[in-house]
């Protein structure tokens, strides 16, 4: 919006230059012109406010708040799920951990006798 605007004054400032004899530009005092940027600025700005109060009444809606509650039970969901998933995998390694143990234990006992 203020990138908008900028460009929009810069344009109607360019549109106000008068060439010079001598090749200077100079601008003229045309109360049009100045009349014009005040109301694009004001139009620009009336738009901000609209813009932001639609933003703030989109937030505020039921649908939005369900979403974000969705996301917040979604996310403890995906933790809950990793953590069942991590909780396995130890368990499996565990198991391998104490089979390794007793396959070293059996081996030795075979090397003894």
């Amino acid at each position: 919006m203020k990138l908008a605007l900028t460009c929009a004054i810069a344009m109607l400032a360019m549109a106000c230059m008068q060439k010079q004899a001598d090749g200077t530009y100079t601008a003229t005092t045309s109360t049009a012109a100045s009349d014009a940027a005040k109301k694009a600025h004001d139009d620009v700005v009336k738009s901000g406010e609209e813009i932001k109060k639609t933003t703030e009444d989109i937030g505020k809606s039921d649908a939005a708040q369900k979403i974000k509650n969705g996301s917040v039970e979604l996310g403890r969901g995906v933790k809950e799920g990793l953590g069942q998933v991590a909780q396995k995998a130890g368990e499996g390694l565990q198991k391998a951990g104490k089979k390794a143990e007793d396959d070293v234990k059996k081996t030795e006992t075979a090397a003894k006798h």
